[in-house]
């Protein structure tokens, strides 16, 4: 269990939220766009859950100027030029 906890801090759902901010949309506009429960993306703001591949895909379709690298890993900017 510890090993889960420890792997919690890699993937901070601050980055997400960072890269939103830069895009100009908020989580309840995410998550409408998506048409997936704006909690979900809230508990991984919050740093309870992890988003899975499937609505990182689609995070990624839907905003193609979003740096995915930086919402996984925190490094680069939040915006590819």
């Amino acid at each position: 269990m510890a090993g889960r906890r420890e792997k919690k801090n890699d993937i901070q759902g601050k980055w997400l939220k960072e890269a939103l901010a830069k895009q100009g949309v908020s989580v309840y506009r995410l998550a409408k766009e998506l048409g997936i429960s704006r909690e979900k993306f809230y508990r991984h703001i919050g740093n309870k859950t992890y988003l899975s591949s499937e609505s990182l895909a689609a995070i990624a379709r839907l905003y193609p100027s979003m740096n995915m690298r930086y919402v996984l890993t925190g490094e680069g900017v939040p915006m590819t030029t």
